[in-house]
């Protein structure tokens, strides 16, 4: 149920999704790297925006799926797929380096270069991502049980997590693959790939959690079998076609084995966006942790209402690729102004899509909770929850674009400070505070979310309109 992050596709029938990939390869070649100029905010947007349309349509639909064995289920794989993203973090690492600095090279149409920043990349997340398998493969149900949740919720989220926690490594550099496709200007791949691997999702989903086809009935376990095998079959379909040159990346004779000074150049632009994952991920946890004192409900809704307003965080998302892509693209050409421009065009589109999706979910939020969930209390909390979280879209859709733009130029470090800052100043200590010491409901809770996001909206305009981020060397 994780699908692929910032990893899918606008819903296609197999029979299509079979004849474009015909087409790929009877092409023989893709076109070459796109230049900035042949580019614009839109053309990098929309494929993005689908892919993760149909990976988070994806995940509604299992969770649905879920949402059926019960409020345990809801909350064990919510908790779950938290704590995954937690140790999926680390190996953002890889991918936000590659984007800086694959995209400059692109712009300066540095060819080895960009073949380089991919080949170093693809090192760096299997070194990651396996550490962090082996590490916490066996922690899977003492993960869940931080949360104070109650025996079954732990032993159905330790069974979910330890079965996505199998997939982090195929998954992680099929992330790696995707995000140097993007830093090139070509966000189609990623988007038919990430498709398929979605419908198969779905499917598996389907039988391994009723047991169709002849398979056992796994329950909460076979959302996460399902997974992990569909996140995993994207890593042989991109390294097929690098290896036989249909990507707008190709092999250009750069060295296969690591290679210190291009690895510590992705390190130093991506360690802090690891960083920053993990911190996050971290509050997230913490959160949950807070509200772990209240009713499973209050722990299913947060999820459930989590998963129905993720349609509306998708154009915010792709248009954070398009302007981290532009702005590095861009600064490669030394057209600083360019640059800029695509950055502000970037996060008015965000903010215009997002607060229409965002304003919609809140209208229908009752009959999209029931979709979920029969359980009226949850139905009842998932609703208050879409309220207040909906309420911020604007803002999130700033923190996106603007920080996926200063990403880009290589300023990884302030969005990390940013991030800090409003999760800790302005959502985990007030949040406790309310709980622990004013017993406080679950919605002035939430509520705590509002001050968060304009904190870090604040700081990151601030922060854009220096303009030091335009002379940053990578």
């Amino acid at each position: 149920m994780s699908g692929t992050r910032h990893t899918s596709g606008e819903p296609e029938t197999r029979a299509e999704l079979a004849s474009d990939l015909v087409d790929l390869y009877e092409e023989g070649s893709s076109p070459p790297a796109a230049s900035p100029a042949s580019l614009g905010v839109w053309d990098l947007a929309w494929p993005t925006i689908l892919s993760f349309m149909t990976q988070f349509a994806v995940r509604w639909v299992n969770f649905a799926m879920v949402g059926d064995l019960g409020a345990d289920a809801l909350a064990a794989v919510g908790i779950g797929n938290q704590f995954f993203w937690l140790v999926q973090s680390l190996a953002t690492l890889a991918p936000t380096g590659i984007v800086a600095l694959l995209s400059r090279a692109v712009g300066a149409r540095d060819e080895r270069l960009a073949d380089a920043s991919l080949r170093q990349g693809l090192w760096l997340g299997l070194g990651i991502g396996g550490a962090a398998t082996a590490a916490l493969l066996p922690l899977s149900h003492f993960a869940i049980s931080l949360y104070g949740v109650n025996e079954n919720v732990v032993a159905l989220g330790g069974v979910y997590l330890f079965w996505t926690i199998v997939g982090n490594v195929p998954m992680t550099l099929a992330i790696v693959f995707g995000a140097a496709l993007r830093g090139a200007g070509d966000t189609r791949t990623p988007l038919w790939i990430g498709a398929f691997a979605n419908l198969l999702n779905v499917g598996l989903c389907w039988a391994l959690i009723y047991g169709q086809f002849g398979f056992p009935a796994l329950g909460v376990a076979g959302a996460g079998i399902a997974s992990t095998i569909a996140v995993s079959l994207q890593l042989p379909a991109f390294w097929w076609l690098w290896q036989t040159g249909r990507l707008a990346l190709k092999p250009s004779g750069a060295s296969a084995w690591p290679d210190r000074e291009v690895l510590g150049r992705i390190f130093r632009i991506g360690y802090p966006a690891a960083f920053e994952g993990v911190i996050f991920q971290s509050g997230l946890l913490a959160f949950m942790r807070v509200l772990g004192g209240y009713e499973t409900a209050a722990i299913a809704a947060y999820n459930v209402g989590a998963q129905i307003l993720s349609f509306s965080f998708l154009p915010g998302l792709g248009f954070a690729t398009a302007a981290a892509t532009l702005v590095g693209q861009h600064l490669g050409e030394r057209e600083p102004r360019l640059a800029e421009r695509s950055a502000w065009r970037s996060m008015w589109g965000a903010i215009l899509s997002m607060s229409v999706l965002g304003a919609a979910t809140i209208a229908a939020a009752p009959r999209l909770a029931g979709i979920f969930s029969n359980d009226p209390r949850v139905i009842e909390l998932t609703v208050d929850f879409i309220w207040t979280l909906g309420a911020v879209q604007p803002l999130m859709a700033i923190e996106y674009t603007i920080g996926g733009a200063l990403r880009g130029a290589g300023d990884t470090r302030f969005p990390l400070f940013a991030i800090f800052a409003g999760l800790f100043s302005c959502r985990l200590l007030p949040a406790a505070i309310a709980a622990y010491v004013f017993g406080a409901s679950v919605q002035v809770v939430w509520s705590m979310l509002v001050l968060d996001y304009t904190l870090k909206a604040a700081l990151l305009l601030w922060r854009f309109r220096r303009g030091r981020w335009k002379t940053l060397e990578v």
